[in-house]
């Protein structure tokens, strides 16, 4: 039996108007699940470290995950003449890498007490706000004798772009300013052997290169299993 060509175009119609009202209906009703990528914030391969945030005074750094941080609540102002530490990490034992947190409204640091034991140098960072720049003195006498205020050395950084300024302080110790008012002093007391790669590790709130920051992590485990 033939149909007829109007029959036929109805029943093409009824079929497209089902089928659109079918899937609106599913569009509506049926939650859509999608993923984020975490890769362009965690690598690969973290060589056995583990990541340390610290929100409150907004910096991050990586740490051998063997070994545990004890946080304290400071109000230190003689440690670090020209400002305040108002935090401390302690990275595994006493005598290991420790990160002090030091506030300076006056954006100036000086890295030993006054009167410190000599022959040790006493640096002072200070921010230059009319020249932008960091700039460095020794108000107790340079390693070399000289005391002249110079422009501080700021070419190397961390994997989160801020300046590791060198410290002629005991052992092994770099100062990063998070901001012109707040700094990280990361040293030790002659018991670490990884305390300039864990300084590198450091980072702001900005984003990270991932391959330099896999790149640290290595560097950092090898240099923490070779004193080990």
């Amino acid at each position: 039996m033939k149909w007829p060509i109007s029959i036929i175009v109805l029943l093409i119609l009824i079929g497209g108007g089902w089928y659109l009202w079918t899937s609106s209906t599913m569009s509506a009703s049926t939650p859509v699940t999608t993923s984020t990528s975490t890769s362009d914030t965690t690598p690969a391969q973290t060589y056995g470290m583990t990541h340390y945030t610290d929100t409150a005074n907004g910096f991050s750094f990586w740490y051998p995950s063997s070994i545990a941080i004890t946080a304290t609540t400071t109000n230190d102002t003689k440690a670090f003449p020209g400002g305040t530490e108002i935090a401390k990490l302690q990275v595994g034992e006493q005598g290991g890498t420790y990160i002090a947190v030091v506030y300076s409204p006056a954006s100036t640091i000086t890295d030993e007490p006054n009167g410190h034991a000599s022959p040790i140098a006493q640096t002072k960072y200070f921010y230059d706000a009319s020249a932008g720049k960091w700039m460095t003195a020794f108000p107790e006498g340079s390693p070399t004798g000289k005391s002249a205020t110079t422009t501080a050395d700021v070419s190397r950084t961390t994997i989160g772009g801020l300046p590791m300024l060198q410290s002629g302080a005991r052992f092994d110790t770099t100062i990063i300013p998070l901001s012109t008012t707040k700094f990280l002093v990361i040293g030790d007391g002659g018991g670490s052997m990884f305390t300039s790669q864990l300084a590198s590790t450091v980072s702001g709130s900005g984003t990270v290169d991932q391959n330099a920051l896999s790149a640290a992590l290595q560097t950092e485990a090898n240099a923490y299993n070779q004193g080990k």
